[in-house]
């Protein structure tokens, strides 16, 4: 039934997620850590492989790379993915210590405030950013995540399992929060009113593309498009704090946490143009850190390419 509600492309996709979490799971039964057998399976067998013509041209339109220095960027995306497939399956053991010894960050005093303050915190498609729940509430920050759930996807037969061990490995290290999914629009809003009240944190992507906005559009690195901004909204309305953070892998097996804190007061427009320049700031020196790249060739060029 499930394969029915798809076309041949997702059905091929699916089936080469399972075979990819399939094996990173064989890999995590391997003695040692093994970075580069994960970096590697990665390379080889990340589902978004396919998209790898995709992924080249985002890299040469966004840097003018040439295209064996877009191939190589495209390879560490890939390798990322395969870091994050073997990760999940330490998500259990991902504790304080766990934190301390593989996450660095630039701005321990936004952490702080966090962990006073909560409020939303607005990260970017990583591969990693459910590891980033985990690292939040594994540092003191009480933690909520806004998620899609698994249950109306046509992909669950499939990668239904794996999914399960990512939203609840991870959702067990949160500290006090939990996920609220968005198909669930009233315990949404009444999950974001508890924890904003609570001054606990709510993790929430925003950079995916939507058909149309309430909003302007964004401008990031030469293209123009709409985001949603119901979140957002929430926290403004809540007149809580507002935090951009992106989880970047080293790519050899530890992370570092860039973090950002908004200056209010802002509107969603502004919350989201800042949240886009952030992360454009960060892509400068870790290109393969944002998910993104697989749909950025497909999106509108800006009529002004110089600006932001």
């Amino acid at each position: 039934m499930a394969a029915s509600l798809m076309d041949d492309k997702q059905l091929a996709f699916a089936l080469a997620s399972q075979r990819f979490f399939r094996g990173a799971q064989w890999l995590s039964h391997l003695p040692g850590a093994n970075f580069r057998l994960a970096r590697r399976w990665g390379r080889l067998a990340s589902p978004y492989k396919a998209d790898l013509p995709a992924l080249m041209q985002s890299y040469m339109q966004a840097y003018g790379a040439r295209a064996e220095v877009a191939n190589a960027l495209s390879q560490q995306w890939l390798a990322s993915h395969g870091l994050f497939a073997r990760s999940i399956f330490d998500y259990h053991r991902m504790d304080a210590d766990w934190v301390r010894q593989h996450m660095q960050t630039d701005q321990p005093d936004i952490l702080q405030s966090l962990r006073e303050q909560g409020g939303l915190v607005l990260t970017y498609h990583s591969h990693h950013h459910n590891t980033l729940g985990i690292v939040l509430g594994q540092s003191g920050v009480p933690t909520w995540g806004v998620a899609a759930t698994e249950k109306a996807s046509p992909m669950a037969p499939y990668t239904g399992r794996f999914m399960r061990i990512i939203n609840g490995q991870s959702e067990a290290k949160f500290a006090g929060g939990r996920y609220l999914f968005t198909d669930e629009p009233r315990a949404l809003l009444r999950g974001l009113k508890q924890a904003f009240e609570s001054k606990h944190a709510v993790i929430s992507l925003c950079d995916n593309p939507t058909p149309t906005s309430d909003h302007p559009p964004v401008r990031f690195m030469g293209r123009c498009f709409h985001v949603g901004a119901g979140v957002v909204e929430q926290a403004l309305a809540h007149s809580t704090p507002i935090t951009l953070a992106l989880l970047c892998p080293d790519l050899l097996g530890s992370y570092r946490l860039h973090l950002k804190k908004m200056h209010m007061p802002l509107n969603a427009h502004q919350v989201l143009q800042a949240y886009f320049d952030f992360l454009a700031t960060v892509v400068q020196q870790t290109p393969w850190a944002w998910q993104g790249w697989h749909w950025y060739s497909g999106l509108a060029v800006c009529e002004h390419p110089s600006t932001p």
